[in-house]
């Protein structure tokens, strides 16, 4: 090892965290608005479902929007609107991690690149805002969507694909995750896969905090 150049983050669950998920507070905002006409349970089914078709580009934004404000039973012109600003919001409402800074920090200045590879319905535009509120957007290269990729993880094919973007081989990457499947993914796309706060066994490395990452026996001399 010691030939890594970039580092791979997952967004939710690694970057950052939210204090309620997103899903279950629109449901919630949905439900105290009078919106729903269905149970709870089944609106937040509903979300999920139509949520994983749209990380892949499977269904745009939009038709994800007007097919949960069908599937709630919201009806009218300012359904899908309504849904949207809700999801915005929630959505923004992130807590970076309180290693991020001072890990990125070192690995930058070691020449290493600094990625998020994320699944999400957001494109790379609305996080990288999201990073400028927190003021750590300058501490990443580039974020990696899966709504824009056409892929998402845990597919080998995202993180082949990301490693290919920024012109290195698999191998010459690690990817940093929060859930098991995802870092089996990369494990078999040929990434150097970290488990954070989690354990699999197929993992090259597993970490209870983000900071751990620093002692990895990867990085170029010097960080």
């Amino acid at each position: 090892m010691g030939t890594v150049k970039a580092l791979a983050l997952d967004g939710h669950g690694v970057v950052y965290s939210r204090n309620r998920e997103v899903p279950e507070a629109v449901v919630g905002a949905l439900q105290g608005m009078g919106k729903l006409k269905v149970p709870p349970e089944e609106a937040l089914r509903q979300y999920l479902s139509l949520q994983e078709r749209a990380f892949s580009g499977e269904l745009s934004y939009r038709e994800m929007l007007a097919r949960l404000a069908k599937a709630v039973g919201w009806e009218g012109v300012e359904a899908v609107e309504g849904i949207h600003r809700l999801i915005q919001r929630f959505s923004a409402d992130i807590v970076v991690d309180p290693d991020l800074v001072s890990v990125l920090s070192r690995l930058r200045a070691g020449g290493v690149k600094i990625a998020m590879l994320t699944n999400s319905i957001h494109p790379a535009e609305t996080k990288w805002d999201w990073l400028r509120r927190r003021g750590v957007d300058a501490l990443f290269d580039l974020i990696y969507s899966s709504v824009e990729a056409g892929h998402k993880k845990p597919a080998p094919e995202i993180f082949s694909a990301f490693a290919r973007s920024i012109g290195l081989s698999p191998g010459e990457v690690v990817f940093v995750g929060h859930d098991q499947a995802e870092v089996q993914g990369a494990k078999r796309a040929g990434l150097i896969s970290v488990c954070l706060r989690c354990r699999c066994a197929e993992a090259d490395f597993v970490c209870d905090r983000l900071g751990e990452i620093l002692r990895l026996p990867v990085w170029p001399p010097g960080v």
